[in-house]
């Protein structure tokens, strides 16, 4: 029996995070829902075992402690935290896909120097339309990003930068 892949949701109550929870949570991985508002975790988590009772969730406070468990760690909080969460990441994301959720095309370079040893992906675009564009520096790891967005329903291309072999 193959290990399911585990995803952290960093900012698992804020806008995306709700949206990425809600969509993702019918898939067959183990979902790591973080933040420091435990209260609405616990709401989300809730209302999403209503609807999907099988679905793999636990609630972790510490964003160290839940990325160190994931194997692809996903910021959804606004983009003015995404240094400080990457700052108290850094130390257990090596080597991890880390996905950068925007709603719009940016330069992914601040998080380049704090986590010079992750997989960076960003994905931005219309999250409620779900069309979304993956940016990141590996073709297999954007392949992988995609694969699991088109599964919770995104319609998903990979930017002609990184297909052009142009490095973020």
């Amino acid at each position: 029996m193959a290990v399911k892949k585990t995803i952290a949701i960093v900012g698992a109550t804020e806008k995306e995070g709700i949206r990425i929870a809600n969509q993702f949570a019918c898939m067959p991985y183990r979902f790591l829902f973080i933040s420091n508002k435990i209260i609405e975790l616990e709401e989300i988590t809730n209302n999403i075992l209503e609807k999907n009772p099988h679905a793999e969730i636990e609630i972790i406070e510490c964003v160290k402690d839940g990325c160190w468990e994931a194997d692809i760690i996903i910021l959804a909080v606004p983009a003015e935290q995404n240094q400080k969460v990457a700052g108290l990441i850094k130390e257990v994301a090596t080597q991890k896909i880390v996905v950068e959720i925007s709603d719009k095309e940016k330069d992914v370079n601040e998080l380049r120097t704090i986590l010079p040893y992750s997989k960076l992906v960003r994905v931005s675009g219309n999250f409620q339309l779900k069309e979304m564009v993956i940016d990141g520096e590996d073709n297999t790891v954007n392949e992988e990003i995609k694969k699991i967005f088109k599964q919770a329903g995104y319609k998903i291309d990979i930017s002609k930068k990184i297909l052009s072999g142009h490095k973020l």
